[in-house]
């Protein structure tokens, strides 16, 4: 029950401090647009550093 408690507690943070940095950077007008760039903006962060661990090393 703890390990349920926890991953929603975590889940609830996440998702809290998405809305934050949506609201931070980019204003309370065209909350639902802007979402989502800042997700497409993550999703290409997160792939970009995937894609850099498994580049070999450069010659």
């Amino acid at each position: 029950m703890n390990l349920i408690r926890a991953a929603f507690w975590f889940a609830l943070f996440i998702a809290s401090t998405f809305c934050f940095l949506v609201i931070f950077e980019h204003g309370f007008s065209n909350f639902s647009d802007n979402a989502k760039k800042e997700a497409d903006f993550l999703k290409m962060v997160f792939k970009l550093s995937d894609k850099k661990k498994a580049a070999p090393p450069a010659k």
